[in-house]
């Protein structure tokens, strides 16, 4: 929204009596919680609107944004059983609608759901060196802070030629790369290949808004590599850290 603008955010209670098409998206019928938002903003252009969700599609500069972050939106509504549609026009703003089906939990089913998608392992604590390849700063200062007070030894990397340089250097000995997928220039998957030329053993953790399936399609080799999904918690990057070291040490 150039210049400012409004930003609406509306959630509502519905129940759906006939199943909803929406391009080829059909949602059945039934109970959903419908949570709006409409801005004021410029609009999305008819021929961009049926490809928003696509995995690196972009309609900014090269550097300014990797394209999946709505990718990762529409994968986490879909992971729940939810729809996502969008109405937009140039000019007249954009109204995305999440669906998200409706449940009454009972009373023995609440106290679960605290734990919800978080790691069983209660000590993330461990040793080691990680290279930590990210881009995005708040994303790499999140992990790299989260790992230090987990006991690790941290060198971050802004790019997957700074990361190369660093892991050849001889006098650093790094135990675990966790390297995003999507960078300029050097991305994640070039990285490695780079890397195990000289270090064929190196443990890697991929983290991605990708789907780990779809992922993994792209890679030549899936030995030692293991994947951690965006968006993540402090806690399960430290537990992904710890499985995978743990792994490497038995």
């Amino acid at each position: 929204m150039p210049g400012g603008g409004t930003l609406a955010i509306r959630t509502s209670n519905v129940h759906q009596e006939r199943g909803l098409r929406r391009g080829h998206e059909l949602m059945p019928a039934g109970d959903y919680v419908l949570v709006e938002m409409t801005d004021t903003g410029v609009g999305i252009s008819k021929e961009n609107l049926d490809r928003i969700f696509d995995p690196f599609f972009s309609t900014k500069q090269l550097g300014s944004g990797t394209g999946l972050g709505l990718s990762t939106v529409y994968g986490i509504i879909k992971q729940t059983g939810g729809f996502v549609f969008v109405s937009s026009s140039p000019g007249r703003g954009s109204t995305f609608a999440i669906y998200l089906p409706r449940c009454e939990p009972t009373d023995e089913a609440l106290p679960l759901r605290a734990d919800l998608g978080e790691p069983a392992v209660k000590d993330l604590t461990g040793q080691g060196t990680i290279m930590l390849v990210e881009d995005d700063d708040p994303v790499r200062i999140f992990g790299a802070r989260a790992l230090r007070n987990k006991g690790y030894r941290v060198i971050e990397a802004k790019s997957g030629e700074v990361a190369l340089a660093l892991i050849r250097d001889p006098d650093e000995e790094v135990d675990l790369l966790i390297t995003d997928v999507v960078m300029p220039q050097m991305d994640g998957p070039a990285l490695v290949r780079e890397v195990r030329t000289t270090h064929p053993e190196m443990k890697v953790i991929f983290i991605s808004g990708y789907t780990e399936d779809a992922f993994r399609q792209r890679l030549d080799s899936n030995g030692g590599i293991d994947f951690l999904s965006k968006p993540f918690s402090l806690k399960q990057l430290a537990a992904k850290v710890r499985e995978v070291l743990a792994a490497a040490a038995d």
